[in-house]
This record gives structure tokens, C-alpha cells and sequence, in this order.
């Protein structure tokens, strides 16, 4: 994340165009961590592969959106530049694909979990109590948080929610951006530039720095420490359980 926030100051085409990535990298690393947190049954794959399968996809874009820029900054020639241009165009279309992806697999997530009801939030408090030293600001990281103002109760959307979509239209822009090339109408439109490039940025930076996910999901953030720590408790539990059972039976 913080090489994503020194890309975005830095400014250049390269920079800029492959900043979100690494944002992008800590959004997908923080849904292992949410998965475990309500547990991993409610998942359709285990949090270790929806991590490997999108960092590498990241790195791919990364890969293809760097090599674009390299190409178009450095072109002797309109015809090189279009390539640099397209192979860019490339990269951010398929971090926009792999969003997408993301995206919905978020939604099964979340439909598993809401099918689950009570239970998985129950779940879900208690292991938030158990790990966070600030409980308020991993409510808020992963669910909003709720004012309560003049006109009524407002629900704030959740850091993860918020920065997930502001990347998401970021990415979307700059493929119809590139798509129409440096001369094109939106590529020279500042107010839509300033608006849909960075302010999209900033909003996302403010979220994941303001609850920033590795301070915020403490060792959840460590899937081995965290595991080990629920197994534990798990077991405590269900031990107390039944010596509390064989001390309420009827003695013969």
C-alpha cells in the first residue's frame, strides 16, 4: 500500500498508471483476513487461493501497465507509442476484469454469509473482540459504522467498501481515457481527470490509511496466528462446555 501512495506523488505516467495496483494488492490481501474472521466454511475457496490467484493477477497488470508506459513514454515514433498505449490499455483491462471478478466473489461471500444470519455475525463479533485492540476500527473497516445526527441514523459504508470502489471506477477511466489516446477529448477534460483519477485515489487512500488494514485487523492479518488463536479458543470453549455438562448431570 505504501508503494502505491509514493507512486501516486511521484506522478509520471508509469507512476500513476500503475499506483492503484499495489491499493488493489491490499484490498484482495484483506479478504482472506475478512474470510477467516466470519470462517472460512461460508468461502467457496480456501483465503490462502483467492490470495495467490489475485496478487498474481495484479502482478500481471503490473507487469503489462509498466511495459505499456515504459513503451509510450519512451517512443521515437507514433507507431511505437500506440503500441506502448495499447499493451497499457491491456494491463488496466484486465485489472478491471479481475475486479470484477473480485467484486463478485465479495458478493457470494457476503450472500453466504447473510444466508448464515446471527450465527456468522456472532461469530464474527467475538473473533473481532478477541483480536483487535481497537474494536470500533475494525467495525468500521469491515462493516461502516452508524451516526446518529439531526436528521436521523446515517450508515457510513465500510473502509474496504469504499476503497474497493473507487479503484474500481479509477481503473474504468483510465481504459476509456487511454482507449480514446493522448489527444483524445477525455484524455484533456481536467475536471473529469481531477474527479474520476484523483480524487477516486485519494478518497481510497484516505479509507485504507484512516483504518488501514494490517493495524486495524492485527493478527488476523497473520491467517497462521490467527488460526492457531480460534482453534484454541474453540477448543477452551468446548472443553468448559462439557465440564460444565458433566457437573450439571444428576450424580447415580
Amino acid at each position: 500500500m505504501i508503494g502505491g501512495l509514493v507512486l501516486e506523488v511521484i506522478g509520471y505516467l508509469i507512476c500513476l498508471t500503475i499506483a492503484p495496483c499495489f491499493l488493489s494488492a491490499a484490498i484482495y490481501l484483506s479478504l482472506s483476513r475478512v474470510i477467516v474472521v466470519y470462517g472460512e466454511h461460508l468461502a467457496r475457496f480456501k483465503p490462502r487461493t483467492y490470495t495467490i490467484i489475485f496478487i498474481c493477477s495484479d502482478v500481471f497488470s503490473l507487469v503489462l501497465q509498466a511495459t505499456g508506459g515504459a513503451l509510450a513514454d519512451q517512443a521515437a515514433d507514433d507507431g511505437s507509442g500506440q503500441t506502448g498505449i495499447n499493451i497499457m490499455i491491456a494491463g488496466l483491462a484486465w485489472q478491471v476484469v479481475s475486479l470484477v471478478i473480485f467484486i463478485a466473489l465479495c458478493a457470494d461471500f457476503a450472500h453466504a454469509v447473510l444466508k448464515d444470519g446471527l450465527v456468522a455475525h456472532n461469530r464474527a463479533l467475538e473473533n473481532l473482540r478477541t483480536f483487535s485492540s481497537s474494536h470500533k476500527k475494525m467495525k468500521g473497516f469491515m462493516f461502516g459504522r452508524v451516526l446518529f445526527g439531526l436528521d436521523g441514523t446515517l450508515l457510513t459504508p465500510s473502509a474496504l467498501l469504499v476503497a474497493t470502489a473507487t479503484i474500481f471506477t479509477r481503473s474504468c477511466y483510465r481504459v476509456a481515457e487511454l482507449q480514446e489516446g493522448f489527444d483524445g477529448d477525455l484524455a484533456n477534460q481536467q475536471a473529469a481527470f481531477m474527479i474520476l483519477e484523483g480524487a477516486m485515489i485519494i478518497i481510497a487512500c484516505i479509507a485504507l490509511t484512516a483504518l488501514h488494514p494490517g493495524l486495524v485487523l492485527g493478527e488476523f492479518w497473520s491467517l497462521k496466528t490467527a488460526r492457531a488463536t480460534l482453534a484454541a479458543r474453540i477448543q477452551a470453549t468446548d472443553r468448559t462446555k462439557n465440564e460444565n455438562k458433566a457437573h450439571s448431570e444428576p450424580q447415580l
